[in-house]
């Protein structure tokens, strides 16, 4: 499977709390869970987001308190994929059961704002601008 979407940028490190608060996520509200998404970091986003867009994270997606609740929001405002620095083991399993992509890649450092990110996930490549990076493979059952 192949994602293409437009680069959301956020530089260093994320925890489950910051990307949204759990008793948000709690209330149901689809509409205030995407609005309240990353909104502690960049309070634009939600509004440059567009379904599809791939998150770029130049840090980690450490793991913690409310990291379910954390992947249910990001899969909430539209993200089709997180590629990050690196992640903690529990968040990409918990990223895998919703159907959210979690990659470790360089790639965020060297991907600007806005720019055109194409990842093939049955090979493990991310490009963008014409750059290559390398990501680990996803097993074809993992990609649905």
């Amino acid at each position: 499977m192949v994602l293409s979407g437009y680069g959301r940028c956020i530089a260093g490190d994320l925890r489950p709390a910051e990307i949204v608060d759990p008793a948000v996520v709690a209330a149901g509200d689809p509409a205030e869970i995407a609005a309240a998404c990353l909104a502690a970091i960049d309070p634009g986003m939600s509004e440059r987001m567009r379904e599809g867009d791939l998150l770029l994270l130049d840090g980690v997606l450490s793991d913690g308190a409310g990291a379910e609740a954390a992947v249910i929001a990001l899969q909430a405002v539209g993200f089709a994929a997180v590629i990050c620095r690196t992640a903690a083991p529990e968040v990409v399993a918990l990223g895998a059961a919703y159907a959210l992509p979690i990659l470790a890649s360089a790639a965020p450092g060297a991907i600007h704002e806005g720019a055109l990110v194409r990842v093939d996930l049955e090979r493990g490549q991310i490009e963008s601008g014409g750059t290559h990076w390398q990501t680990d493979a996803l097993e074809p059952e993992a990609i649905q």
